[in-house]
């Protein structure tokens, strides 16, 4: 029995990842911001320029997890089925949209965790298959 995608943890870590991220992006940017104001956030001099550097840097990587493209999820769905995949099937296990699967593939193509296979003629979708 094959293991299923579980699109659903998926897409929560990844709203996840995007919420926190501009959560922390604002709050550092609010404190460096603050440091000039008279609202009482004990913070102040290199202590608010730190603070909100860390935080603001923390927002930005934690937005870059969250909008990247998700290629260790495309490998890990590819290498569980074990057999080949085309980009409707991407779409509909990662219910992603169609750029976004031709983007993945194409991407693992050019790395080399997939290629496109051979005896996919009639086939209305391209078949890729994993390198092994």
């Amino acid at each position: 029995m094959e293991a299923r995608f579980n699109y659903h943890a998926f897409h929560r870590r990844r709203k996840l990842l995007k919420v926190l991220g501009l959560v922390l992006l604002i709050g550092g940017l609010f404190t460096i911001v603050d440091m000039v104001s008279t609202f009482p956030i004990p913070l102040t001099g290199m202590r608010a320029v730190l603070a909100g550097t860390v935080l603001a840097l923390l927002g930005i990587y934690m937005l870059y997890c969250g909008y990247r493209l998700p290629l260790d999820e495309a490998v890990e769905l590819i290498h569980n089925r074990g057999c080949g995949i085309t980009e409707s099937e991407v779409v509909h296990e990662m219910r992603v949209d169609r750029p976004t699967a031709r983007r993945i593939l194409d991407v693992l193509i050019r790395k080399g965790f997939l290629r496109r296979a051979t005896g996919s003629q009639g086939a209305t979708d391209e078949v890729f298959e994993p390198v092994r």
